[in-house]
């Protein structure tokens, strides 16, 4: 049996929005519920189904990027990191002032990619995280394919693949829109 323990037990603001859960039969407090952030498993994900739902996202995002004015594709640097210049210039909004009506469309697409970005992510090695969100980059969002990125960033195929599995499972997560067969 899992209790939730009174808000008005807590002196932090940032522990009165996540209540502490006690479980009664383990004696232990959990601050983190681990089962609600783990990656499903390989065999368990509708790939068809989630690629797909990817896809029509980052169709709308494109869309919404050049109704901006900006282009298409975001800009090809060595790292694809989020803070770049276009995402100052992003930040700012001035110039996308002159094209209001699509604006707000717009800042909403690109919080979810920056969301499902920003959650392709390896828990210890920072150039692995790095290396996934490049393939991620590259595969889904440029269209490159898989033999075309390793040539590109010099890693075999089959390390290729599972970085775009990994990748599209992180994105897809995040935004909420992975489908499973279970």
């Amino acid at each position: 049996m899992i209790l939730a323990l009174p808000h008005c037990l807590f002196k932090s603001t940032q522990l009165k929005e996540t209540p502490i859960l006690y479980h009664k039969e383990e004696k232990e407090l959990s601050l983190f519920e681990v089962e609600a952030y783990q990656r499903p498993s390989f065999d368990t994900i509708n790939w068809k189904e989630t690629k797909t739902a990817v896809g029509i996202f980052l169709v709308q995002y494109k869309i919404a990027r050049e109704r901006v004015g900006l282009p298409v594709f975001p800009k090809r640097t060595g790292t694809y990191h989020l803070l770049n210049e276009e995402q100052k210039r992003i930040a700012t909004s001035i110039e996308l002032a002159e094209v209001e009506p699509y604006q707000k469309e717009f800042l909403r697409f690109n919080q979810l990619f920056i969301l499902g970005y920003s959650a392709i992510m390896h828990p210890y090695k920072s150039d692995v995280t790095d290396r996934r969100r490049t393939v991620f980059m590259l595969r889904y969002v440029y269209g490159l394919s898989i033999e075309a990125i390793s040539e590109q960033i010099y890693y075999q195929k089959n390390c290729i693949i599972e970085d775009s599995k990994i990748s599209l499972i992180a994105f897809a997560q995040a935004l909420s829109i992975i489908q499973t067969n279970v």
